[in-house]
């Protein structure tokens, strides 16, 4: 019987044992993942954060890789940046080549605390401002307050990106293949785009959405580009004024094998340098890109059209347009243009893990598909772009360039043009 005891009361000595134990290190593990998640949190406040440029949309916050390094950032400050070196040759023209630091740009984020966050981005071109675009540039490409309620819905104000395409908001050098930009979203969209407004987003496990109120174009007499018609008529946020308004916004599906589709849109009020609405410009642009197994494509179209083209067309021109034509500064009534590029890492082949993207890309583009009764038609900007090229990624933030474009203008061939490229690109 006393034996019994004995051995009843070790039983019960090794069960208070054991579940002590298990107690211990229950909270071993508790204090272990608390530890995890301040070192975690101690890693990015010091902006260590860090960047895929393969993500399509980090966090879904709508922004490039580099870009959105602020906004997930949970406490204290954010540096990052770009840059590009450009070399270029055109053989018909007079220099042939040049070499240029073409952008610079510096990203300053702050985090308030995991919900409220600054993020903006400065940018230098061509080295150095001189005055006037030609001699360099110093600009806010973006600024604005972030609150995200969840990650289904956030809202922003301030001067935000226009989300229409891929490269106006994926604007980092290394997140696209070619030296330059697509033309499309060059000639039909002004780039970068930016203007002042507020907004809501959002992201889900199916959907991605973008949706803002900014102010609108403005059309100024002897203010125009004909190459770019949208650009002279955007604002970037410089003393806009906002007596006619507009609404941008974006959707975008997220499908199986990392394959997105989805539709922007940019509708705005155009008014004159009285603050007068004299025009509408509607831009609808649908939009793909697919990331898988060493595949990289890309589609974006546009497609816009103008109400009372004839009327923006008139306060854009001088006052000698109704006497010389030829001095006419003519507002497309309709534009159009798209994109398709395919490009793959051949270096998947290798064991290694540097990149080798070799890509081409075609452009299709009409700048003035139709343009207002009375109006001649400007010629040289219903083109065809074909640009073949590599890139080259020695580590995932930075990448070296090299393309070929060739430039087709059906209504001016003596305009048709040859161009050769390489670019030193990075981001952080």
């Amino acid at each position: 019987m006393k034996g019994k005891a004995v051995a009843l009361s070790l039983v019960l000595a090794s069960s208070v044992f054991a579940q002590n134990v298990d107690a211990e290190i229950t909270k071993l593990k508790e204090e272990i993942e608390v530890l995890k998640e301040e070192i975690r949190k101690l890693k990015l406040s010091s902006a260590d954060v860090p960047i895929d440029p393969k993500e399509i949309s980090p966090g879904g916050y709508g922004l490039g890789p580099a870009a959105s390094k602020a906004l997930l950032n949970p406490k204290g400050i954010s540096i990052g940046g770009y840059g590009e070196i450009w070399f270029t040759n055109r053989p018909n023209k007079q220099p042939n080549s040049e070499i240029d630091l073409y952008r610079f740009i510096i990203y300053l984020g702050y985090a308030f605390n995991e919900k409220l966050k600054f993020n903006s981005e400065i940018e230098i071109e061509h080295a150095k401002v001189e005055g006037g675009e030609e001699g360099g540039e110093l600009a806010i490409e973006f600024a604005f307050i972030d609150y995200r309620f969840k990650r289904e819905f956030g809202v922003r104000g301030g001067m935000v990106l226009v989300p229409v395409g891929i490269t106006n908001e994926f604007h980092e050098p290394p997140t696209y293949f070619s030296v330059r930009q697509p033309y499309v979203e060059k000639t039909l969209f002004p780039f970068t785009w930016r203007e002042n407004g507020v907004g809501v987003y959002g992201d889900t496990d199916l959907v991605e959405y973008r949706a803002y109120i900014i102010n609108g174009l403005k059309a100024e007499e002897g203010k125009y580009k004909a190459r770019t018609p949208l650009d002279k008529l955007a604002q970037d946020g410089s003393q806009a004024s906002a007596d006619g308004l507009a609404f941008t916004g974006r959707v975008d599906f997220k499908l199986p094998k990392n394959l997105r589709v989805g539709l922007a849109t940019f509708i705005s009020e155009v008014q004159n340098e009285k603050g007068e609405i004299i025009g509408r410009v509607n831009l609808f642009s649908p939009h793909l890109w697919w990331q898988y197994g060493g595949w990289d494509v890309r589609f974006v179209g546009a497609y816009t059209t103008t109400s009372n083209a004839d009327r923006i067309s008139e306060e854009l021109s001088p006052a000698t347009c109704q006497v010389d034509p030829t001095t006419c500064n003519v507002f497309p009534k309709r534009m159009n243009g798209f994109y398709l590029q395919v490009a793959y890492n051949v270096f998947r082949f290798f064991d290694t893990d540097h990149e080798l993207y070799l890509f081409g890309k075609y452009e299709d583009i009409n700048l003035y598909d139709e343009v207002p009764s009375g109006y001649p038609k400007p010629k040289g900007y219903d083109f065809r772009i074909y640009n073949v090229g590599l890139s080259y990624f020695p580590h995932p933030l930075v990448a070296l360039k090299a393309d070929y474009v060739r430039k087709d203008v059906s209504d001016l061939p003596d305009s048709d043009e040859d161009i050769y490229s390489m670019a030193i690109t990075w981001m952080f």
